[in-house]
């Protein structure tokens, strides 16, 4: 089998959606759009950003984040192809969270898909995580920074475009805006 490492939230899942309609019942009101800062995007203390986020993520929410585009389409192409995916994400540490995680990917994308799914801290960086692979695999980000750390890794970066993102510019970095163009990309 062949395998691709994939973030979650904005790549797989559709994070922001949900949290924005948390935070709108938790009382908070987004002041600016198109931003990745939630601090600044909610107009709350920078030091209360991380807690939030944390609270959302371990939350009952994480089993029904929606598809994100037409990921659900891309995975299964790429799993006719004989890919399989290894999911890295800085959701929490909680188990109860990761479990939450795996039953909507499961959901959403079948269970053979996913051969692994590892859960680092709240808002972690994923140098860790990715220097245990091998060289050469693709990666799927939707966060600039974590496309630079895939490419210190000498993994294959694949951008998913969002408007929180339209400022990174990389020629080793691919830029799609949906998994049909980024399959298109892992298949030729």
């Amino acid at each position: 089998m062949k395998k691709i490492l994939t973030d979650c939230d904005g790549v797989l899942l559709d994070w922001e959606g949900p949290f924005h309609e948390w935070m709108i019942k938790k009382g908070y009101t987004k002041i600016k759009h198109g931003i990745y800062n939630l601090a600044e995007a909610y107009g709350i203390p920078k030091e209360d950003k991380h807690d939030i986020v944390r609270e959302f993520n371990e939350s009952a929410w994480m089993c029904c984040l929606p598809v994100l585009r037409d990921s659900r389409t891309g995975v299964a192409t790429l799993v006719d192809a004989g890919y399989t995916f290894d999911c890295i994400t800085s959701l929490s540490t909680d188990p109860y969270a990761k479990k939450l995680r795996w039953e909507n990917l499961h959901q959403h994308f079948g269970g053979d898909a996913f051969e692994d799914l590892i859960c680092l801290d709240t808002g972690a960086d994923k140098d860790d995580a990715l220097m245990k692979y091998e060289p050469g695999l693709w990666w799927i980000e939707d966060k600039p920074e974590n496309c630079d750390t895939g490419l210190k890794y000498g993994l294959k970066p694949i951008l998913i475009d969002h408007p929180h993102n339209q400022w990174y510019q990389n020629p080793q970095v691919v830029r799609v805006k949906n998994w049909r163009e980024l399959c298109e990309v892992v298949l030729a």
